[in-house]
């Protein structure tokens, strides 16, 4: 599996993200199984106006 850097701040989110699915489901998940619906559902809504935005915050 390919690694990637991923900051601290982001990091948080996806872990109180996953406490949260925890919570919900009453069942243990890995990490990486969040991480890859986190990424697979950002990817369903992205469009072209968000890399114009991310481009503009650097």
């Amino acid at each position: 599996m390919p690694t990637k850097h991923i900051d601290d701040v982001t990091w948080r989110k996806i872990e109180k993200e996953h406490v949260k699915a925890v919570i919900a489901t009453q069942k243990s998940l890995k990490d990486t199984d969040i991480l890859r619906i986190l990424i697979n559902k950002g990817l369903e809504t992205i469009n072209e106006d968000d890399y114009q935005e991310l481009i503009k915050r650097k």
